[in-house]
């Protein structure tokens, strides 16, 4: 469920790191990092990339899989994110929790996640222990055991991770609603957590049908950062991965999601102390040329207490307490998203206004030059910062190779929006941020009981546009 990490609690305004005094954006500033990544590929399909990094004696051993929740169907909606848990549950040479156990006991840390496009997997620990790391990994890269009990219990565990995140958080579920209005054929419809319903119906077949499409070497990126020499690193890999067969080739023909032609709308009424409201706009996909220009649109409209989402909501209208947005990047067509929450004695209708007005005053005058280069600078800035951590790096790299299409998009980093113009953030604005082409969440608390009516919680939905 990204979505801003379900819009990031609406703890405030969507915030980039900015310097004190905000300098014009140049060439020098944004120039691309002499990262010397190193690639390579197995005979079985393996891509591993690795880079050299002596700042600090620690390593990184990542494992992308190319697969997520775009790769379900209404049926095993979840079980991407379930394999997110059971892959640490046990294999042929590895009792459950043991990859955990053992990695943590040398000084290591391990964790995984799961997105609508990729499941990683990483291990970070001293470089002496990366053949280590890797052997545990090519280990339940194809000798995972997939038990009847284990699959119920992690079962159990992420269907109660989609309570405690969705059910009975009412912006999770509002982002659950946005999604499923926003995408009536593309599988982006579900988020990356699942469906109880679905997640009831999981059986073993379905998991081992999916472990034995999608975990394979040939549908896998294995990412090496830190200390550590390239020469033994290579034989390392070759000895761990090289004997593992190539899998089958999956088809990735995933519903083409028609242009919306008409504002789509929803509201839900939940017992909730902060209304919520969310708009999204069709965007391309991440490795499409607009998508830049996008992020500069973005940046402008919430990048920090100067952005124009939080002056005119927040600080000038007092309409809401947080207000931002964000271009979702996805490895299909994505949104661009706007939000605002505000307290329940505000007037939703004025708060939605506000957040129209804004986005047509981007599409009807373009942006001030001082506003480009701000937001070229904070964008340059957050990836800057994204390169402190050996962490930090890899997982750009993999996301940049599965949601972006290559690797290298990384490492070209913000020389991207070198060439955004103020008419390229216009243009892009005229082109996406359009009424036909929006979706709008509004999530309220119920209207108060009359005398006649008997109190308590309530939960309802009122939906306008197309339903599934």
């Amino acid at each position: 469920m990204p979505v801003v990490l379900a819009l990031a609690g609406l703890a405030g305004p969507a915030r980039a790191a900015k310097p004190a005094k905000a300098a014009p954006a140049t060439a020098a500033s944004l120039g691309a990092p002499k990262l010397d990544v190193k690639s390579w590929t197995l005979a079985n399909g393996l891509q591993v990339l690795f880079l050299a990094d002596h700042k600090a004696p620690i390593a990184t051993v990542q494992v992308f899989y190319h697969v997520g929740s775009k790769d379900e169907h209404v049926g095993i909606r979840g079980v991407a994110h379930m394999f997110e848990h059971m892959m640490f549950k046990g294999s042929a040479h590895v009792p459950p929790e043991e990859h955990a156990r053992l990695l943590k006991e040398v000084g290591g840390q391990v964790n995984a996640y799961t997105t609508e496009d990729l499941t990683a997997y990483h291990d970070t620990v001293p470089p002496s222990y990366v053949d280590f790391a890797l052997e545990l990994e090519a280990e339940r890269m194809r000798q995972l055991k997939l038990f009847p009990a284990t699959i119920n219990s992690e079962r159990k565990v992420v269907e109660e991770e989609k309570r405690l995140r969705v059910d009975n958080d009412p912006v999770g579920k509002a982002i659950e609603r946005f999604r499923a209005l926003a995408y009536t054929k593309h599988p982006y419809n579900w988020t990356a957590i699942g469906t109880i319903e679905d997640l009831d119906k999981v059986i073993p077949a379905d998991c081992q049908r999916f472990y034995d499409a999608y975990y394979q070497p040939n549908d896998a990126t294995l990412i090496v950062v830190g200390d550590l020499d390239e020469v033994a690193l290579r034989k390392l890999v070759d000895q761990r991965f090289g004997a593992i067969p190539r899998g089958a080739e999956q088809p990735r023909a995933y519903p083409v999601e028609p242009p919306q032609t008409a504002t789509r709308t929803a509201t839900l009424q939940i017992e909730v102390q902060i209304p919520v409201v969310v708009g999204g706009y069709h965007v391309p996909k991440a490795a499409d040329p607009d998508l830049p220009a996008l992020e500069v649109l973005a940046s402008v409209l919430s990048g920090g207490e100067s952005s124009r989402l939080n002056q005119r909501l927040v600080r000038h209208d007092h309409l809401a307490i947080a207000a931002g947005g964000v271009t979702e990047a996805l490895e299909d067509p994505g949104l661009f998203i706007v939000y605002a929450g505000y307290l329940p004695n505000r007037d939703g209708s004025k708060v939605e206004a506000a957040l129209s007005e804004e986005i047509a005053r981007v599409r009807d005058q373009p942006i001030t030059r001082d506003e480009l280069d701000k937001a070229k600078n904070q964008l340059a800035a957050g990836f800057v910062f994204g390169l402190q951590t050996v962490d930090g790096v890899a997982q750009e790299l993999g996301r940049a190779q599965y949601v972006e299409g290559d690797w290298h998009r990384f490492v070209e980093g913000a020389t991207r929006y070198l060439a955004v113009t103020t008419g390229d953030v216009q243009r892009v604005a005229r082109k996406y941020l359009i009424d036909t082409n929006l979706t709008r969440v509004t999530l309220v608390p119920p209207a108060p009981a009359g005398p006649a009516q008997t109190t308590g919680p309530k939960s309802s939905a009122q939906t306008t546009g197309p339903r599934k």
